[in-house]
């Protein structure tokens, strides 16, 4: 007689998890360091089809990068400022 074995492969969803913890830790402190990392890792979740737990980290990492002064001023993102031109204002 012949065996059938069956083999198991499960996924996990270690990079959709790790985007959305980095991502949220990153909102708060140490952005310049958990924002990027959330992104990728939203990005590498996307990629392995975790799209729901890719998609919220991508969204923490966003929000991490544009609260984040340091990494503004990295991105060198201007400023909106309100110019006065010789007694006109704008």
């Amino acid at each position: 007689m012949t065996e059938n074995k069956i083999i198991v492969k499960q996924s996990s969803s270690i990079y959709g998890s790790l985007s959305i913890i980095f991502g949220f830790i990153g909102v708060f402190i140490l952005s310049p360091l958990f924002s990027p990392l959330a992104l990728i890792l939203g990005l590498l979740a996307c990629l392995q089809k975790e799209y729901a737990a890719g998609l919220i980290g991508i969204f923490f990492g966003v929000i991490g990068i544009l609260t984040s002064p340091i990494l503004l001023a990295l991105l060198s993102m201007p400023t909106i400022t309100i110019h006065q031109y010789q007694g006109v204002s704008i």
